[in-house]
């Protein structure tokens, strides 16, 4: 399915203008979901105040406290899964699978967060310092802002909902999350079902296209993901406000096959890496250098793979829906480009209904776009390097990578990896994103 979004004109009550109406269509077959009431900025801010009223109560309760809320949250989400798997799948056009892994991450972090949080907020030991004309000593001690704001991404807008609200709200600040427009009615359920367990009211959500700039001037932080353009603009606003601000931002995931990985399963993961979910995903592999000695035979590989991922006979496609007809369009262009500049096309390439095919293009240079701008669709770019000093030389130039894997034999590459394309997320062998912190020793 895909989701797009209507807003109605302003209408005159009582001298009044309100805010516009938003309508959510499923992208698949067009028909409306829901309507929704949009804020204005002045109700962002009234919103905003409330829970800065409230906060202080929520961070009375102190850890064990509010964990106690999170573990009943926790439980109202196991025992809804399958009504928000089906709101999910219908407002973003995931398949019934991905929508259910998306809800499966929210519960796996939900238990992350709740089981660590007195580790999280413990305070650090204080320490000498390390100059030896200085008599003062440091600590680290941790204190939570009234109010979070988070602006989310219609990638992926329950988990990354409950990615960012949940860790601000174990360290005891209140939340107000701003969701896209296109996808605004999962994140909703979620607030209700807060709501639902007479928890305390510090967790709400706004929406509407006047929304996002009007919470980045009242909120005491902000969590944004999305794109690189908007990004700037949030850091520039909060910059103004001297308040902290975390960006997640899109790019071009890269994954790098050198000549000693294992090929067959390099394929099958660059191909889920890349094409699961439709490609729509800031992690999403959209760029694929690999040595020339293997080069051809990977390419093979990774074609069959991704026929795999064409619709299958029955109710749940094996390939969702694209979102938006803008993206499924920008997808297309893009293709074609790459086309015409000389890539070849090695399996899809086009577009039926809402459904673009999963796409493996060789030959691809960086005068194509499919290697330069998001793409956010099931389209893997494969270039040909002549070794691996020129994949870890293109990957970081080419375009920005929220995330890179490297396929490779050798576990002193994979180290070397992990440092050359810091602060991106490093995968040895491996394209997940996990949750798991890691050791300090």
């Amino acid at each position: 399915m895909r989701t797009a979004q209507r807003t109605h004109s302003k209408v005159q009550d009582a001298g009044k203008v309100l805010p516009p109406m938003l309508t959510v269509i499923a992208p698949a077959d067009g028909r409306v979901v829901d309507i929704i009431a949009t804020e204005s900025p002045d109700q962002v801010r009234d919103t905003v105040e409330r829970l800065r009223d409230r906060s202080a109560l929520w961070r009375s309760l102190g850890v064990v406290g509010r964990v106690n809320w999170l573990g009943a949250f926790r439980n109202w989400l196991q025992d809804n899964r399958d009504g928000l798997t089906t709101l999910l799948a219908l407002e973003t056009g995931k398949t019934t699978t991905e929508a259910g892994a998306e809800v499966s991450l929210a519960l796996a972090a939900l238990d992350h967060h709740r089981s660590h949080a007195a580790e999280f907020l413990r305070g650090g030991h204080p320490q000498l310092a390390r100059r030896a004309d200085a008599g003062t000593q440091s600590a680290l001690a941790h204190q939570s802002c009234r109010v979070a704001g988070v602006i989310g991404s219609w990638t992926y807008p329950l988990a990354l909902a409950i990615f960012d609200a949940v860790p601000a709200l174990v360290a005891g600040a209140a939340v107000v999350v701003k969701p896209s427009s296109r996808t605004p009615l999962s994140v909703r359920a979620l607030v209700n079902g807060w709501a639902s367990l007479g928890a305390p009211a510090v967790f709400e959500t706004v929406a509407g296209p006047e929304s996002g700039p009007a919470l980045l001037d009242c909120v005491d932080y902000v969590r944004f993901t999305g794109s690189v353009e908007t990004g700037k603009v949030v850091a520039l606003r909060a910059a103004a406000r001297l308040i902290p601000c975390c960006l997640d931002l899109g790019g071009k995931s890269a994954a790098l096959v050198l000549a000693d990985a294992d090929l067959d399963r390099a394929a099958a993961c660059v191909a889920l890496g890349g094409l699961a979910n439709s490609g729509q995903s800031t992690a999403s592999i959209e760029r694929v250098y690999v040595e020339s000695a293997v080069y051809d035979e990977f390419l093979g590989k990774l074609a069959q793979e991704a026929a795999a991922f064409g619709p299958m006979i029955g109710d749940d496609p094996g390939l969702g829906v694209m979102t938006s007809p803008s993206q499924l369009e920008l997808v297309r262009e893009q293709v074609r480009d790459a086309l015409l500049k000389g890539a070849t096309l090695v399996c899809g390439g086009t577009g039926i209904g809402h459904v673009f095919e999963p796409t493996v293009l060789g030959d691809v240079d960086p005068t194509m776009a499919v290697l330069t701008h998001q793409t956010l669709g099931p389209v893997l770019p494969v270039v040909r390097v002549a070794d691996a000093g020129e994949a870890f030389d293109l990957a970081p130039r080419t375009s920005a990578a929220p995330a890179v894997s490297v396929w490779t034999a050798d576990p002193v590459v994979g180290a070397q990896a992990v440092g050359r394309f810091a602060p991106a997320r490093v995968g040895v062998n491996d394209v997940a994103v996990h949750l798991a912190r890691p050791a300090f020793h």
